[in-house]
């Protein structure tokens, strides 16, 4: 079904990208049907752009009134409800499907359910921990620049995962998210990965890019070994996992 001529394709585009993403509401877009719902995976890390700069605004705020710990603990708590958790219960969904010993069709079996076992449990502690502690870590002229990359390179990264790797279910959004996602997408999606921190970081962006790929690699490879694809819960995996990496590979970055 064709989308209303009143909507432009870009902007049709960014719209389903960002209601995807993000709770924030668009309320003077029309939410309407997408006939090629992959388009909009190249404008995901413009999103992370956005949720980047909003994270920014929240920690500048935070730390007016409050000391660097608690700023920091309400800035990963602001980062988590911005998504409405969806990339968290993924990862937590993950952890519980991809981690214990199953064979493949019982791992696939546990990530489609909404509840959560002690391996969700206990990761999505620890991925809080270290994304907290990575921020309180962070030198204050580093938080800013590391607070917009970290969102965009965790974008970004699903975007080439959803490119690069084959589907573990022959149904679901991941299916659907396939159609019209191209090389073109994965492009778009590349510019604004790599420029972005590339303003923000220097030259040592670029290092940081490369850390973004590798992992998003190895939690590819992690589930093309126990499952043979990816699914919707690891491209939220990706995401969470690129993040808090992000913010650790910023720490240790050459000045």
């Amino acid at each position: 079904m064709a989308y209303s001529t009143r909507t432009p394709q870009f902007i049709a585009d960014v719209a389903l990208a960002w209601r995807l993403l993000t709770v924030i509401p668009l309320p003077f877009i029309a939410d309407e049907p997408h006939p090629a719902p992959g388009r909009a995976a190249g404008y995901f890390p413009l999103v992370g752009l956005i949720l980047g700069l909003i994270l920014v605004g929240a920690n500048w705020i935070f730390q007016l009134f409050l000391p660097g710990a608690v700023a920091a603990a309400l800035v990963v708590a602001v980062w988590a409800g911005l998504t409405g958790l969806l990339h968290l219960d993924g990862f937590m969904d993950s952890c519980d499907g991809l981690l214990p010993p199953r064979d493949p069709a019982h791992r696939l079996e546990i990530m489609k359910d909404s509840r959560v076992g002690a391996f969700g449990v206990v990761g999505a502690i620890l991925l809080l921990l270290v994304k907290f502690i990575a921020l309180v870590a962070l030198p204050a002229s580093s938080r800013l620049p590391a607070l917009i990359a970290a969102p965009v390179l965790a974008r970004w990264a699903m975007t080439w995962a959803m490119a690069r790797y084959p589907l573990a279910r022959s149904e679901g959004l991941g299916v659907l998210f396939k159609t019209g996602l191209g090389w073109l997408q994965v492009g778009l999606a590349s510019v604004v990965g790599m420029v972005v921190p590339l303003l923000l970081l220097g030259w040592p962006g670029l290092l940081l890019v490369a850390v973004a790929w590798l992992t998003t690699f190895l939690v590819a490879r992690l589930a093309m070994a126990r499952i043979a694809g990816l699914t919707g819960d690891v491209y939220g995996a990706i995401c969470e996992v690129g993040e808090t990496v992000a913010l650790l590979g910023v720490i240790v970055l050459p000045d």
